[in-house]
């Protein structure tokens, strides 16, 4: 299906190669030390061969019962195939459902759901944005216009598809009552580690039932298995509580990405209650909701992520750049057109 990131900060490597933050796919790389934030590493994790291992359930597991929506578009069986393959090859405890996303080229989306246009000045204290010019280099939006009073865009089909589609799997968990995981097609279990060798089933597994246990202890909300951005460890603006911190899970602040998750009905209630309506793109707007201290939400660590890991998690993205059906309407950091679906086009 593919994440709805907006833009996000970039920043200069060690080698002074500028190299903006792309996705969840990256390879083991921290930030930079000594760097003012924000701070953000390219960081693509190597997809490889999985090492076979797959996973099973000991009685008494804590995600005994947990159902995960697999939200993907009909128009694209090769990405569900995909996906079902790879969760039955190495995590064939999972109970799977299929989840048709919302098409924004062809579904009707209510706008009390999901609003028509979105402002740029919440995901600003977090993401990078610079000046957008016209094909003549006319200035049509500076950089700190994005930030104050903020630039209007409207959601591209993808984006507003995408939104509604976790609106209504929000739905879904507080009809049943009990945490689920949500999964977009994309999902990629098999990666190279921050630690050194390949992740699997077995470990996805293993790190996830940590997780849980967690993250139940601390009532979150939202557990992020898949993430970039700022949580304890890495605050921009929150205040980090002294003392040991967990090596399974941190506290976020703002964290793009909805590739993968688990929700507890807490939560998507307190998410739909402030959808009225969805005014950001999903993942900015989940990530508002916890900046804002509406939401309790937490990031999965895996084994080798620490304080200088800017994308982190159990899992990442098959293909950020060349396999999306979304197009981010402020460009992103796919290079995307920023001007494609600017509200309005007026000069600066």
């Amino acid at each position: 299906f593919g994440s709805s990131c907006s833009r996000q900060p970039q920043i200069a490597l060690a080698t002074n190669f500028p190299c903006p933050f792309t996705s969840l796919i990256r390879q083991k790389q921290k930030l930079p030390q000594k760097i003012a934030m924000p701070a953000a590493a390219e960081e693509v994790r190597t997809r490889s061969r999985s090492p076979h291992r797959a996973s099973t359930l000991k009685a008494g597991s804590p995600l005994e019962g947990l159902t995960a929506l697999l939200l993907g578009l009909e128009r694209r069986p090769d990405r569900r195939e995909r996906c079902e393959q790879m969760l039955k090859q190495e995590t064939p405890w999972m109970k799977t459902e299929f989840f048709r996303a919302t098409d924004g080229k062809l579904d009707t989306i209510p706008d009390t759901e999901v609003a028509k246009t979105w402002n740029t000045k919440n995901n600003s204290n977090y993401g990078a944005y610079e000046d957008v010019m016209d094909k003549e280099g006319k200035v049509l939006y500076t950089a700190e216009q994005f930030a104050d009073p903020g630039v209007d865009y409207e959601f591209s089909p993808g984006e507003r598809g995408c939104a509604h589609s976790h609106y209504r799997m929000w739905q879904r968990v507080v009809k049943e009552g009990k945490p689920m995981l949500i999964l977009e097609d994309d999902v990629q279990l098999i990666f190279e580690r921050n630690s050194g060798g390949m992740s699997s089933g077995k470990t996805f597994t293993e790190r996830l039932e940590l997780g849980v246990v967690e993250a139940t202890k601390r009532n979150a909300d939202v557990l992020y298995l898949g993430w970039s951005g700022h949580r304890d460890g890495n605050f921009k603006f929150s205040k980090a509580n002294p003392g040991r911190k967990n090596p399974i899970v941190r506290k976020a602040e703002y964290v793009w990405t909805t590739v993968a998750y688990v929700l507890w009905p807490r939560g998507a209630e307190r998410l739909l209650e402030q959808a009225k309506p969805m005014n950001q793109p999903v993942d900015n707007f989940m990530g508002w909701e916890c900046r804002e201290g509406r939401l309790d939400s937490y990031v999965l660590l895996d084994d080798g992520d620490d304080d200088e890991t800017w994308s982190g998690g159990i899992v990442t993205q098959l293909d950020f750049n060349g396999d999306s059906d979304i197009k981010k309407s402020d460009g992103g950091d796919q290079g995307d057109d920023p001007t494609e679906y600017l509200a309005k086009k007026n000069g600066a």
